[in-house]
């Protein structure tokens, strides 16, 4: 671990302009992220009141996102990062719209969530690659982890935070027509910052076809086993874990515990206010030694904590859970990614975050599927223990050979 005062500090990314820029447009954009949260949790419970109406929405997003990953890391590693963020930002302006206008006409319908969904999901399948190529052009390598730190604190303030605690209240106060729009033009916000961005450098040719160059995200991620099990191991815990989670936590909080739309938004917020808090402790403390054993010990902790959901008397107990959980995987997320931005090279960076992506995301969608149905056959309770526990099981692929050395092996 390097010595605390030569580390810079977690705003020292905001010192250039760009990546200030950039940030504050996402800032303002995952602000609207996380009043949507709450909007298309409570919206699609309205429309039908069935966990499985709210699991197909969400896997709605999620499959485009997945499928067509890959496709959008050899895309931004051919075309300019700033332009496909900004296509994707008014994609995703024009979609939530849309859906907010259905609803203030009281003729939305849940196959129109669903395709909303899927709009949302291709744009994210191009501008997440997008965005985490982005900054190490923007940036020096000694700031990655800072830059990462930050992005990741103002994500859970806005996302899981702000957002969701402002989401509840809009929604109990507006309703969810208002909260869509308030989304909608926050994507336009993020949209009028990304293109005041100077950086313009726009990817070297390499002559190669789409097949060929993915094939190079795969092969470099194929070829450094820790990494390979590391994704391996995370798209099973989100088949079990964070996929059921999506669709279990609104059910539970709702219609198990009873609590209202803006208590929703407080425990969504909780995970906000535990992430903010280990977003800071890792600019603070920096990357451990032994990262990888730090990585799965932090998700297997956040697994055990999902499982206690299962015997919460009332909300706030959950919002404690949540919270802890929250923090656990974010506090591996930044290590994780800041790991990753610092030693791929950078032509490879959009395609190896998208198949990083694709390993990890392929599952998820099955899995908020998956929970859905538990929670309408078994009960949200039985359903969160079930999760949890095979979720912390997910860390014993520490016991795989080769699994926690960081060399690239043939």
């Amino acid at each position: 671990m390097s010595d605390a005062r030569s580390r810079p500090t977690i705003g020292a990314p905001l010192r250039a302009r760009d990546f200030r820029l950039m940030w504050s447009g996402n800032l303002i954009s995952r602000l609207g992220d996380g009043v949507f949260t709450v909007a298309i949790a409570l919206e699609a419970l309205q429309v039908d009141r069935q966990a499985t109406g709210l699991a197909y929405v969400l896997a709605a997003r999620a499959i485009p996102g997945v499928v067509l990953s890959l496709l959008g890391g050899v895309v931004v590693d051919r075309w300019p990062r700033r332009t496909a963020l900004l296509a994707a930002d008014l994609t995703q302006a024009a979609a939530v719209a849309a859906v907010a206008a259905l609803i203030a006409m009281h003729s939305v319908a849940l196959w129109q969530l669903v395709v909303m969904a899927v709009v949302f999901g291709t744009a994210d399948a191009f501008s997440g690659p997008a965005f985490m190529a982005l900054i190490p052009e923007l940036l020096p390598a000694e700031q990655l982890t800072q830059a990462n730190a930050l992005n990741s604190t103002s994500n859970e303030l806005t996302v899981n935070l702000i957002g969701p605690t402002v989401g509840g209240v809009a929604v109990a106060i507006v309703g969810t027509a208002a909260a869509f729009g308030f989304d909608a033009a926050s994507f336009l916000v993020s949209a009028a910052a990304l293109a005041a961005v100077h950086h313009r450098s726009r990817p070297a040719a390499s002559g190669k076809s789409v097949m060929a160059e993915a094939w190079e995200g795969i092969h470099y991620i194929v070829s450094r086993r820790w990494l390979f099990v590391l994704l391996l191991g995370a798209a099973v815990a989100n088949l079990v874990g964070m996929g059921p989670y999506f669709v279990l936590l609104p059910v539970l909080v709702r219609h198990v515990l009873h609590a209202s739309p803006l208590v929703l938004g407080l425990v969504y917020a909780s995970a906000g206010a535990a992430g903010v808090l280990a977003s800071l402790a890792v600019a603070r403390l920096g990357s451990p030694q032994r990262l990888v054993e730090v990585m799965w010990a932090a998700y297997a902790t956040s697994g055990l904590l999902v499982a206690g959901l299962a015997f919460v008397p009332n909300a706030w107990l959950a919002a404690l859970l949540v919270a802890g959980s929250a923090g656990a995987v974010v506090y591996g997320d930044v290590l994780y990614f800041t790991k990753l931005q610092t030693s791929v090279p950078v032509h490879l960076m959009g395609r190896v975050s998208s198949v990083s992506y694709v390993m990890v995301g392929t599952l998820t969608p099955v899995g908020m599927v998956i929970g859905g149905l538990a929670a309408t056959v078994i009960g949200a309770r039985a359903a969160f223990l079930a999760s949890g526990l095979l979720a912390a099981a997910c860390g014993l692929v520490l016991l795989i050979p080769g699994a926690r050395t960081m060399d690239a092996q043939p």
